[in-house]
């Protein structure tokens, strides 16, 4: 089973649904336009039916002499009805292309909600460029299946039938001489259809991996760019784009091959037309009128008997598209309130982990938590520290619920996190990562993401305790700068402090700092720890952090190690104990105390 529909942890049970029958609930939902295309269209297939006819009913009128304003008359009506047609036709066409847009809107809306449900885990899984691929280039290709290929592959079966009627009507042996090539296409259609949907496939896969190539570079430009990575990674892309040329050459090899080898069926039956036709002539068995109307007919489906081959690709590309779309959807959000979830309309803020072992879930490696026993009564503050990879991250990530955790492990007051309302848990709980992310827009606008609107006042209060409020003046536009995506215009200290500003903008009743003053220097930070002070006061914060000043006021403080608390207790009590923190306390009081010694050395200097 594929990491992409793999059942999740806490996922909610439901029946297994199809690509195609949730397709079908949005052709339900358009079934309006559907249904006055498919009425135009029939409109216009009797249009094209009658053509023929009236064109036969005008040659019969120069053969029996009567007259040229009878013959005018009769092709009056031919001009009519080919207008008529052509009105319907592009009535049809607008009505079903136009649905087949829309239902590429709403399907592409419904990803992006979709892919915002999809817990963390699932990003650890796939791959950005080919998430970006299905919701661009797939959803075209379906919205191609749903518009001219639906409309074709029902309206070319009608004209075949009502055309083959009419001349049934007006030669039975000519007709079943005519049909005998069409049978035909079924077995190209057989011949074809797997190779074609495999290379379909085959092709937007090929594309998808272009476009995660494409992704990367562009996200991690400065990092190619200090490194000399250029051409490495030139051959790279250079590597999946020829991988990409490759598979769509053999997707159009099938495509292109299909077109031509269908277009040999009218050819052949007008062959037939002509060879058979024109004996009948010769010998008075057939009257030149119904010979026009045979020639007519069979010239008629020639156009849509090319077009079916192009079709049938269209559908096979479409449906190609839809099955790795159908990969998305059908992951399940295994985060997500479920019958079991109580209604708690705020947080007062007490923490408790009971017997927590965790493993990050399809990373088949060794738990990131082992035991985890630890209680952080609401108002007070925990602090974190540890060596990189002993888990302070995973730990504090599960109090959001940002990871899927085993039921009776996580609690809220006293409220398994599992029984939570998402909304109720993530509204009352702000955390601040260390790699701080900020949107390409204004400076104010990302201070304000978590607000329903940016309210000025408490964004320059934020800014304030943030220790942001002096960067300003060097911004272009102070608040109104617009930062750039990932934030380039900021320095990576502001970055974070703009990330932490955002968070106390919330007032959330619990703070998750996930260490998030690293990039900022010491005077800096003990700027901030006094104006957050305050801020602390009521609620709960948890401090994950590699510098111990910034948790030594904590009321409490853990260490851990290998995924286990190996320590706990006050600064006071760890320092005395002489274990990892104590030590960890003495090397950063020394480097410290050299850096300040070498800051002297060079003012003296």
């Amino acid at each position: 089973m594929s990491a992409a529909t793999a059942p999740l942890p806490n996922a909610a049970r439901t029946a297994p649904v199809t690509p195609w029958w949730r397709l079908g609930r949005y052709i339900r939902r358009n079934r309006g336009r559907y249904v006055v295309g498919a009425v135009a269209s029939l409109l216009y297939d009797a249009a094209f039916i009658a053509i023929p006819l009236l064109v036969g009913w005008a040659i019969s009128a120069i053969a029996d002499g009567l007259g040229s304003a009878v013959v005018v008359e009769r092709c009056v009506w031919i001009a009519v009805v080919t207008v008529v047609g052509g009105v319907f036709r592009v009535l049809s066409r607008t009505f079903i292309f136009n649905a087949g847009r829309e239902i590429e809107y709403e399907l592409r809306n419904d990803l992006f909600r979709h892919l915002q449900r999809l817990p963390q885990s699932f990003y650890l899984r796939w791959r950005t460029g080919d998430v970006m691929s299905r919701c661009v280039n797939d959803l075209n290709s379906v919205r191609m299946m749903l518009g001219p290929g639906l409309l074709n592959m029902v309206n070319t079966p009608i004209l075949y039938v009502g055309c083959f009627f009419a001349m049934f009507a007006i030669d039975v042996n000519l007709t079943l001489l005519v049909l005998l090539p069409y049978p035909l296409f079924i077995l190209i259609a057989r011949a074809f259809g797997r190779p074609m949907h495999q290379a379909a496939l085959g092709a937007q896969e090929g594309l998808a991996e272009l476009s995660n190539q494409l992704q990367e570079t562009i996200s991690g430009i400065a990092v190619v760019k200090a490194y000399a990575m250029e051409d490495a990674r030139a051959r790279h892309f250079d590597a999946a784009n020829d991988e990409l040329f490759r598979r769509a050459l053999r997707l159009v090899r099938v495509n292109t091959a299909l077109p031509p080898i269908t277009s040999l069926l009218p050819a052949l039956a007008m062959g037939i037309v002509l060879l058979v036709g024109g004996r009948e002539i010769a010998m008075g068995r057939m009257a030149i009128a119904d010979f026009f109307k045979f020639a007519l007919y069979i010239y008629q489906l020639t156009f849509p008997t090319f077009l079916m081959g192009w079709v049938f690709a269209l559908v096979q590309r479409g449906a190609a598209s839809l099955q790795r779309i159908d990969e998305i959807l059908s992951t399940r959000p295994s985060i997500a309130d479920t019958p079991q979830t109580r209604m708690t309309p705020t947080l007062r803020g007490d923490i408790e982990f009971r017997n927590l072992t965790f493993s990050h879930p399809g990373s088949g490696r060794e738990p990131a938590l082992r035991d985890i026993s630890l209680s952080v009564p609401a108002g007070t503050t925990l602090g974190i520290v540890g060596p990189v990879g002993s888990g302070k991250t995973t730990l504090a990530s599960l109090i959001p619920r940002l990871y899927e955790v085993e039921d009776g492990r996580v609690f809220i007051d006293g409220i398994d996190v599992n029984e939570i309302p998402l909304a109720t848990l993530r509204k009352g709980i702000a955390m601040v990562p260390q790699d701080s992310f900020l949107f390409s827009m204004s400076l104010a606008d990302n201070i304000a993401y978590g607000l329903p609107e940016t309210d000025l006042a408490v964004v320059r209060e934020a800014t304030e305790r943030a220790q942001l409020t002096g960067d300003l003046a060097e911004l272009p536009h102070g608040l109104d700068t617009l930062v750039g995506e990932r934030g380039v215009m900021l320095s990576g200290g502001q970055r974070q402090r703009a990330a932490l500003a955002r968070a106390l903008a919330l007032r959330p009743r619990i703070l998750v700092l996930d260490d998030a003053l690293s990039s900022v220097d010491a005077a800096t930070e003990s700027a901030i720890q006094r104006n957050l002070e305050e801020v602390f006061a009521g609620r709960t914060v948890v401090v994950i952090a590699h510098r111990v000043s910034t948790v030594r006021h904590a009321d409490q403080i853990v260490v851990l190690d290998a995924g286990r608390i190996v320590e706990r207790g006050t600064h006071a009590e760890l320092v005395a104990a002489g274990g990892i923190y104590a030590r960890t306390a003495l090397e950063q009081a020394l480097e410290q105390a050299l850096e300040e010694e070498l800051i002297d050395a060079g003012d003296a200097a």
